[in-house]
């Protein structure tokens, strides 16, 4: 027997006891007790006696049923307000001692009221009325099921009602009370002390398994709880990256970040090369170019170079040789336009001699 069985138990002897003696002491009070000491019967009262009388009976019977509703709530005011009453039913034995009448009547009624009390200061019943978790109206109940393999499970459950099964139990190791947005209504979580937190979202692991066979573990974020997967702790070697679109965050590993670093760079800097290469043109070259002039046929040559245009010809020889009387003064190529609109080096300086 487990010990909340015991608990239990002994909150049901210790009713049912202090229900049948109560009682019987009134019992005994009717017919042989202190009435009937005093020369009285239960027909030969007087009002004011009867109303008395009535009075004492309406309040233990009141007091009867709130301590039963205190214990089946297990609320704690039930212990001390148990004792105080307790306290109060001694003193009509110990009445019945001092008139010295059904002694041995009065000293186990006495017996029995003590070991009531000391129930009542035993750690069982301390357990019974502290061993359970309320939260606002709601009380935390369990209770075990069996899944359809066989395996028994407890479950955790609030309810502002008794419930049809379940037992009040105290807040289990491990877990915390969370809040459902729906109905407002608090449900148990349980705790990840090191789950890491990236603003709202919880870091969360699964792990799953591939059409290959292999299984692999994931990490991702998430703002509520999951239907798979548990909070966990930032893994080594991940940092934490945003989503441009969805402005998630996600985990990504620091040396997949420092190639993708070094890719990027190394096609920004090839990129740049090639816009520089493109960009570049040489300076010291004159070229012989196909410019009509505003107003004038296709077939108007000019020379210039990158900056300036030297002169305009009719015809590209001509053109031509005003290309190399300047390329010879600055030490410059010539290039000619084609037909087809390359290029072809039409002159090139030679070298000094020392």
């Amino acid at each position: 027997m487990n010990r909340i069985n015991r608990e239990i138990l002994g909150a049901i002897a210790f009713l049912v006891t202090l229900v049948g003696v109560e009682i019987f002491f009134f019992y005994s009070f009717f017919t042989h007790g202190l009435l009937v000491i005093y020369g009285y019967s239960l027909f030969s009262l007087e009002l004011l006696y009867s109303g008395v009388l009535i009075f004492l009976l309406i309040v233990t019977a009141l007091s009867l049923l709130l301590i039963i509703y205190g214990f089946k709530m297990r609320r704690r005011w039930t212990r001390k307000f148990a004792i105080f009453f307790i306290l109060w039913a001694m003193l009509w034995p110990l009445w019945g001692i001092v008139v010295w009448k059904y002694i041995i009547e009065q000293i186990a009624l006495l017996v029995i009221y003590a070991i009531l009390i000391i129930y009542l200061l035993s750690e069982y019943a301390k357990e019974y009325f502290s061993n359970i978790f309320r939260y606002g109206k709601y009380t935390l109940y369990k209770r075990e099921v069996v899944l359809k393999s066989g395996k028994r499970l407890i479950i955790y459950f609030f309810s502002e009602h008794r419930p049809k099964s379940g037992i009040p139990t105290a807040m289990p190791e491990g877990y915390i009370v969370k809040i459902n947005p729906r109905s407002n209504m608090p449900y148990l979580e349980k705790y990840y002390p090191d789950a890491y937190k990236y603003g709202k979202y919880t870091l969360y692991k699964k792990t799953v398994t591939l059409q290959s066979g292999k299984i692999v573990t994931i990490y991702f974020f998430s703002e509520h709880r999951p239907k798979s997967g548990v909070p966990t702790a930032l893994p080594e070697g991940y940092i934490v990256k945003i989503n441009p679109r969805s402005k998630m965050p996600y985990l990504k590993k620091k040396g997949i970040l420092k190639r993708l670093n070094r890719r990027e760079k190394f096609v920004h800097n090839i990129g740049s090369e090639k816009m520089e290469t493109k960009d570049r043109k040489p300076s010291n070259v004159i070229y012989v170019v196909s410019k009509p002039q505003p107003g004038q046929v296709r077939g108007d040559w000019a020379v210039r170079s990158h900056g300036k245009i030297f002169s305009h010809h009719r015809t590209k020889l001509a053109a031509i040789k005003a290309a190399r009387r300047i390329a010879k003064e600055r030490e410059a190529t010539v290039m000619v336009q084609n037909t087809d609109g390359t290029f072809s080096m039409g002159f090139k300086p030679r070298p000094k001699r020392q």
